[in-house]
């Protein structure tokens, strides 16, 4: 009756609408979300666009290769890592052909789920579509629904037979990865020596231990009240064992303050964000100033502690100290490209504005990123802590004793490539207050290297901190 009725027009239109729905409902809903061991990850398509394969890796970037013939794009994203538990998980060192095989058992399983997802969504597409074009019909409907399936069988049966996984042994590279594709070097070569990478492990671990027995042993300077501890922190670069390391400096110390220099992330992207949650084990503030390497989204992140008191641009006073500080220009950007020079020249203008507009409540400590901004400050305050060059460094410029933190997480993922090793480096400073005059009593530089331990050089010395006029 119905095909009498209206001819062939009709199913025309309503197999065109049934593909445009289902072809809408793929791209909108065609993704899942799944857990294996500590990572989350989310796969998805999206039809009419290239023929290939996207490995979603943030924040270094993409992997992508044309893996198969039909215009399906296919993502694999990693979406979450669950730091703790992955710690375990590199700790008890598993089989890496067992966990092999677990992934595969779990990719299938997943797969028979995400199809069925996409028949579903597909079948509920093609009925949206004709529903727009018949609302009183039943048939119609069950058409369209089957429209969805058959089109849905085709795409997935066409991608299926025509991948060729060995389109990634050359692919293409996006993001972070396109300048500095060794990193998935770097990945493979961790995965395959796993169980080699867990025993290294647990041998860092006694050894830490052993660090922080020694620590706990030194005899420090005395702890007659009045005296205040800071411990200058820069550039931990994502690297989690740093603030677990710098946790542990500040209950041997009897810190009163950890001053960041900035850096903590490399991309400054959300996931890398999960390495600041061991910040809410600290015991004691802890101020942030950002460096190029940070980002808004690491920013909001710090404020959502309580102890953390991040300093964009002005002056605060903490533990007793006055500090002046300015975010690296970067930090307000996705770009971790240290500042050009006129950006340097802007910047360094706007700190020097800043000193002169709180000239009167006479700041004594600045906080910067990059010495090259910060140098203006020089003869104006009597402290400058900074970090960005990776290199622990004390010294004196037109009278202002000027701390380079080092790299306080052994320089990140960079660490790991270097020829010769990257130390771990804090700076912890005595400060002695008598009455209304501070000054600095003595600076402790930590250095930790990984094959030969640590060492703990102090500089005795009596400098008074009190503001320059």
């Amino acid at each position: 009756m119905i095909l009498k009725a209206f001819g062939l027009k009709y199913w025309l239109g309503i197999i065109l609408l049934s593909l445009i729905g289902s072809i809408f409902f793929l791209n909108l809903m065609g993704n899942i979300t799944f857990n294996f061991e500590a990572l989350e990850f989310k796969l998805g398509i999206q039809v009419f666009s290239r023929g290939c394969t996207d490995i979603n890796i943030p924040p270094i970037g993409t992997v992508r290769a044309k893996t198969h013939l039909l215009p399906i794009r296919i993502s694999f994203t990693l979406q979450n890592i669950d730091l703790k538990l992955l710690e375990t998980l590199l700790e008890t060192a598993p089989e890496k052909e067992q966990l092999f095989e677990d992934f595969k058992r779990e990719i299938s399983n997943i797969l028979d789920i995400y199809f069925l997802k996409l028949f579903v969504i597909s079948a509920l597409g093609g009925m949206l579509g004709s529903i727009l074009f018949e609302r009183n019909q039943i048939k119609p409907l069950l058409y369209s629904a089957l429209v969805g399936v058959l089109f849905c069988t085709l795409i997935l049966v066409g991608t299926v037979a025509t991948y060729d996984i060995s389109t990634f042994q050359n692919p293409e590279y996006q993001g972070a990865l396109e300048a500095a594709p060794w990193m998935m070097g770097l990945a493979e070569q961790a995965f395959v020596q796993l169980n080699t990478l867990g025993e290294q492990l647990q041998i860092m671990a006694q050894n830490i231990y052993l660090l922080f027995e020694k620590i706990n042993t030194m005899e420090s300077l005395s702890t007659a009240e009045g005296t205040i501890k800071i411990l200058h922190v820069s550039d931990l670069h994502n690297n989690q064992a740093a603030l677990k390391f710098i946790n542990q400096v500040i209950n041997s110390f009897n810190v009163d303050l950890v001053i960041d220099s900035g850096d903590l992330t490399d991309y400054g992207t959300p996931i890398e964000a999960q390495i600041l949650d061991y910040l809410a084990d600290f015991p004691v503030p802890y101020l942030f100033v950002a460096g190029n390497h940070d980002s808004t989204a690491i920013i909001n992140k710090l404020e959502q502690f309580s102890q953390v008191k991040v300093l964009n641009e002005g002056v605060l006073e903490i533990a007793g100290l006055k500090i002046i500080g300015l975010a690296d220009p970067a930090s307000l950007t996705n770009d971790i490209v240290p500042a050009e020079k006129e950006m340097v020249e802007v910047y360094q203008n706007k700190l020097k504005e800043l000193w002169e507009n709180n000239r009167a409540l006479s700041p004594q400590i600045a906080v910067i990123h990059n010495y090259k901004i910060g140098q203006v400050l020089a003869g104006k305050v009597p402290l400058i802590l900074h970090g960005h060059d990776h290199g622990c460094k004390i010294y004196n410029d037109q009278g202002t004793l000027v701390i380079d933190a080092g790299t306080s997480g052994a320089a990140g993922i960079r660490g790991l490539q270097a020829t010769k090793e990257i130390p771990y480096t804090v700076v912890l400073l005595h400060f002695q207050k008598e009455e209304e005059n501070l000054k600095i009593t003595a600076i402790d530089t930590i250095t930790f290297h990984l094959t030969s331990g640590f060492t703990l050089d102090r500089q005795v010395i009596d400098l008074p901190i009190e503001s320059f006029q």
